[in-house]
């Protein structure tokens, strides 16, 4: 099957929008988070309340699941804007592998 790099660009392409508007979606939720994090900081010292206050410690640790989200999907962009370079150059067998190698990178994260 030759490779047809047309069809592989406009694959890429079309995940790299929807990659984008998965990061839009998962940075308002990081900011929805924050903002209620301070909210809720802010009426535990409006109130005095201690135990109120330490919930904001926990609403807080949710932040770390978009930001290992966002990390992920720019780490996948990279490696998919940088695809139709390396793929143009080799030749089918050798992008074949480098193909394979992209796609563990992406599930991984490792290459």
């Amino acid at each position: 099957m030759p490779l047809n790099i047309a069809e592989i660009d406009r694959r890429i392409d079309g995940t790299l929008r929807a990659n984008e508007r998965t990061e839009q979606i998962v940075v308002a939720l990081a900011v929805a988070v924050f903002v209620l994090g301070v909210g809720l900081l802010g009426f535990a010292y409006w109130h005095r309340n201690p135990y109120i206050a330490g919930g904001t410690t926990v609403l807080q640790d949710f932040l770390y699941w978009p930001i290992r989200e966002i990390r992920q999907i720019r780490r996948e962009n990279v490696a998919l804007r940088a695809t139709p370079a390396l793929i143009s150059a080799l030749s089918p067998a050798a992008a074949g592998r480098e193909i394979v190698k992209l796609l563990k990178f992406i599930r991984t994260g490792k290459a």
